[in-house]
This record gives C-alpha cells, sequence and structure tokens, in this order.
C-alpha cells in the first residue's frame, strides 16, 4: 500500500519530502523494520531505536530530531496502527458452508454467509446470525443464539441459553454458560443449587482461550458492550460486568459482583463475591478487592487499597529491618549509659 494512501486514509501528518510512489510492504519493530516498513514509537525508552531505525515511515505523536524515517504525526499512534493493520492485513475468513460431519438440529436457525466447521453440534432452538463462523469441534446449546458476524474458534463451548450479541470473537477451549459454584451447606454434605440463569453478552466483545464464564444462579450473568477478556480468566455466576472493561490473564471475579463501565484488572487480580466496583476503576496485578469501590482510581495489594496508600505501606515495610537495627543500636547505646551511671 503506498505511503500517500495511508497518509490520506488516516489523517496523517509530515513535514518530510519523499517519493510519491513509495510502498509500504509491512509493519515491523523500530529495531527489526527494513526499508519499504512502517513502524510506531510510542515509548520514550525506544528513543534510540528510533535514531537508528531502518524503517521507511514510522507513526508518532511529534516529530523528533535525528529520527530517519518519515515522520507521520498523528494523535494515539498505537490506536491507528492497529486500524493499519486491520486495514494491510484483513481477516481471511472461511468461504461459507456446512461440513458434512457437522450436526445440526433441525429446529435450529442458521443465517445467511455463515461457516459451520467440522464436527460443530449445533443443537435444538440455537441461532446462529448472518457471516458467523464456527470452526470445527465448536459446540452450541439448546436455545442459544449468536448475534451477526460471530466467530467461535476450535473447542468452544456454549452452555444452553447463551446470547452473544454481534461480532462477538471466542477463542479455543473457551466455556460459557458452565453451571455456576453454588452449593448448599446440610449436615456436612455439599447440595447443589440448580443455576437457572444463562450468560448474556453483549457486542463487540473478545474472549480469550481457555477462559470460563459461568451461567447465573437465577439471572443472567452479563458481559457489557466491547469488554476484552484475556486467557485463563473466570467470571463466576451473577456477575455484571459494565461496557468496555478489561480482565487479564488469570484475574477472577467471584459471584453476584458488578464491574462498572471502563474498568479494568490487570493479572491475577480478584474481587470477593456480592460487592460493586465503580465505573474506570484499575485493580492492579494480584489485587484483590474484599469491600465495594466507589471511587474511580487505582488501587493495589491485598486487601486492594487505593495506589498512593499501598505504595507509602511497602515502601515501609522495606525500612523494617534497617528500623530494627537501629531500634537495637539504640537499645545497646541505653544499656551502655545505663551501667556507666552506675
Amino acid at each position: 500500500m503506498k505511503l500517500t494512501a495511508l497518509i490520506a486514509s488516516f489523517g496523517l501528518k509530515t513535514d518530510d519530502t519523499f517519493d510519491e510512489n513509495l510502498v509500504i510492504k509491512g509493519v515491523n519493530t523500530l529495531k527489526e523494520a527494513r526499508e519499504g516498513d512502517l513502524s510506531f514509537f510510542t515509548n520514550k525508552k525506544y528513543r534510540e531505536d528510533l535514531l537508528t531505525t531502518r524503517a521507511s515511515a514510522v507513526l508518532l505523536e511529534e516529530p523528533i530530531d535525528g529520527c530517519p524515517a518519515i515522520q507521520c504525526v498523528v494523535k494515539n499512534p498505537y490506536a491507528v496502527l492497529a486500524r493499519i493493520l486491520q486495514k494491510m492485513y484483513p481477516e481471511s475468513r472461511p468461504e461459507p458452508g456446512v461440513h458434512p460431519s457437522a450436526v445440526i438440529a433441525s429446529s435450529a436457525k442458521i443465517g445467511e454467509n455463515c461457516y459451520i466447521g467440522p464436527y460443530c453440534i449445533v443443537e435444538d432452538h440455537a441461532q446462529i446470525g448472518s457471516g458467523s463462523v464456527l470452526f470445527g469441534h465448536v459446540f452450541v446449546g439448546s436455545g442459544s443464539t449468536l448475534g451477526q458476524n460471530c466467530t467461535l474458534y476450535s473447542h468452544v463451548t456454549l452452555y444452553h441459553g447463551v446470547h452473544l450479541g454481534d461480532r462477538v470473537r471466542v477463542h479455543a477451549n473457551t466455556v460459557v454458560g458452565s453451571d455456576g459454584f453454588g452449593f448448599a451447606q446440610d449436615q456436612g454434605r455439599h447440595v447443589k443449587i440448580p443455576q437457572l440463569g444463562g450468560v448474556r453478552i453483549g457486542d463487540d466483545v473478545e474472549i480469550g482461550s481457555n477462559t470460563s464464564i459461568d451461567r447465573g444462579a437465577q439471572s443472567d450473568t452479563r458481559i457489557g458492550d466491547g469488554c476484552i477478556i484475556d486467557n485463563l480468566v473466570q467470571v463466576a455466576h451473577g456477575v455484571e460486568l459494565g461496557n468496555h472493561c478489561i480482565l487479564a490473564g488469570q484475574a477472577g471475579i467471584s459471584g453476584s459482583t458488578k464491574i462498572g463501565d471502563h474498568s479494568v484488572m490487570a493479572g491475577r487480580a480478584g474481587t470477593v463475591g456480592h460487592i460493586e466496583i465503580g465505573t474506570q476503576t484499575v485493580l492492579m496485578a494480584q489485587s484483590v478487592a474484599t469491600k465495594s469501590i466507589d471511587k474511580p482510581g487505582y488501587y493495589a495489594g491485598f486487601p486492594a487499597k487505593p495506589v498512593e496508600e499501598y505504595h507509602r505501606e511497602t515502601a515501609g515495610l522495606r525500612r523494617i529491618e534497617s528500623m530494627r537495627k537501629k531500634i537495637r543500636e539504640l537499645e545497646k547505646w541505653l544499656k551502655h549509659i545505663s551501667i556507666s551511671k552506675k
């Protein structure tokens, strides 16, 4: 694709002169890029790489003196890079059709231009929206529905009563709609509580591989529009996740917890059940929210607390050993003073 076309399509600005026939052949990091590549500069620690890059053009927020490449200035270059990659490398989707080995119930409804791969199972009264793709060994339970242009990768399982919006992507081996962890205690025995709810997932959601999203006990588990859920994440029964949230790898949300819009749980962060996390809240890596949080901001530690408070406490812990040594020295000095007075 010509650089002039990228400049026009994505509103890039440049004061550099260059051959209007320059073709961008690929995208690479500053260090690995070669002539004909487009690169990007979004982190100051890679400034030295920027000054020695062999890329033909670089996306960045403001011009940098000494950069040998054509500097294409744009707000939020990383987001623009993502859109350029989508344009240069459009996703390859299989041709519509149903593989002979797929098993589709007579009462199921399959929309136009769908692909149903080998050994897929679509049960009674399920609905697959137009343009959707089910790769091999996908299971869609009875009464479950997919919106338009969804993609389920190999071995994804949707239990009964799971509802996906439009343009939802679910990666391999993820399970949506499994029973929530609900048991009553009776004389030392565990009595299973039937999980009668379902799961409802909004539009433009992406779910990583090997993730589990449980169905609700009574009401549905809900995932809002635009959420991004990483690999190996646990979303328990009855959770309500707001719009445009991010759950990083190994994050876990306990049952009936509500999380507000635009919130983030970093790697291995978690919550207890039956609490509410407000909008624009960030739980940092390995932190655990043990009570509701109503103020936006960054929280860390176990139990999670505002990150400034957490850093003060951890800094104090690092000084404990030196403080102990000083106390011992003071004790020796006081003991010496006491003996000398006698």
